[in-house]
């Protein structure tokens, strides 16, 4: 077994792309209803939210992404801060050492879904 990909609903697939790709990402695919990103391997597929009522009940349930993380491994977590706010992206914490061995910040997609950069201190 081997994990795929990821897939987020999203409100709209092409904002949430041109904002992925702004973070490192390449947008390997796009169409008026999905758009494919990858880093180093790793996809997430984002999905424009449908109107059919099975998708919309799943895609509105609760927060996003609530209580999930996407750990993205860099090597010096200040400078890719600094190149993020440099491109226009506002992480929603600062970099932070943290007890179990990580510097580390968040980032907030167009959608609220969250993405750790990290690197590790020890």
């Amino acid at each position: 077994m081997k994990i795929s990909h990821l897939v987020l609903w999203v409100q709209d697939n092409t904002l949430s792309a041109k904002f992925y790709k702004k973070l490192g990402f390449s947008i390997t695919h796009s169409d008026d209803q999905t758009s494919t990103v990858r880093l180093d391997g790793f996809e997430i597929v984002l999905v424009t939210m449908r109107d059919d009522e099975e998708f919309v009940r799943d895609s509105l349930a609760g927060s996003k992404g609530r209580g999930m993380y996407v750990y993205v491994a860099v090597e010096d977590v200040d400078k890719q801060y600094d190149k993020l706010v440099t491109v226009g992206i506002r992480p929603r914490t600062k970099p932070r050492d943290w007890p179990w061995g990580n510097r580390e910040f968040i980032v907030k997609d167009p959608d609220g879904y969250k993405l750790c950069f990290w690197h590790a201190t020890r």
